[in-house]
């Protein structure tokens, strides 16, 4: 019998990332909305919710690592792609598919929490306060920067140790959390911050939506800031 692996066709890979960022822009938003509308907030709301989104991420690398290597992000996709260690074929695909899973995620927060999530704008990234549209964006840029550079230590370059990239992955996901969501919300994904926008737009808040566009330029340019770095500096193994 052969042992050959039988490699993922491109719907397995689609359907990957649409349930992995579906499954992220759920579970992350909905312990925003639990833990601070439902439960009150507190001084480990914050804590609670680095560590929801850190679990997720790293669950859903253990789980879709293997079929699609769980991006569920278009940061990620695209800086990836710009440094040549994803096919630029696939880029449009796996977009694609995260941003479905986004809006079914949306759909699925507003159904699960319509009266809670409004409180919090369904988990909606925003800017802080005293913190501007420019700086919210060099925010974020720092934030993904940091997490791509993760991502190519330990899931892209070859030497790194096995076995460790979801743990990993899950926690610069959580300390960037930790650091930057009171800043901005430590997005680094559009698709996360695109779900619960269309929450809140259908519950007719549509401040997170015409704030999006924040986490879509800022994790992008820092999300291939740090690719870079890591490419050319450390030139990572195949």
């Amino acid at each position: 019998m052969s042992s050959q692996k039988t490699q993922p066709t491109p719907l397995q890979m689609f359907v990957a990332e649409l349930f992995g960022t579906w499954a992220l822009t759920l579970f992350g938003p909905a312990s925003v909305i639990t833990l601070i509308s439902i439960l009150g907030g507190g001084s480990a709301a914050l804590f609670g919710i680095g560590a929801a989104f850190g679990f997720i991420v790293m669950i859903m690398i253990y789980t879709l690592g293997h079929i699609s290597g769980t991006h569920i992000n278009p940061s990620v996709t695209i800086a990836l792609a710009v440094t040549r260690r994803f096919p630029a074929k696939l880029v449009g695909l796996y977009i694609a598919a995260q941003i479905i899973g986004s809006i079914i995620a949306g759909l699925c927060l507003y159904g699960m929490y319509p009266e809670a999530g409004k409180a919090v704008r369904f988990g909606s990234t925003l800017p802080g306060a005293g913190v501007g549209d420019g700086a919210a964006v060099v925010i974020e840029i720092l934030l993904t920067m940091w997490l791509l550079f993760v991502i190519m230590g330990v899931a892209v370059d070859k030497r790194a140790p096995p076995g460790w990239a979801g743990f990993t992955i899950g926690m610069i996901v959580a300390a960037d959390i930790w650091m930057g969501g009171p800043l901005t919300g430590a997005s680094m994904n559009f698709a996360r911050s695109l779900g619960p926008a269309i929450s809140a737009a259908i519950a007719g808040d549509l401040l997170p939506l015409s704030k999006v566009w924040i986490y879509l330029i800022g994790p992008i340019i820092g999300g291939i800031i740090g690719a870079a770095l890591y490419e050319y500096i450390f030139k990572p193994a195949k």
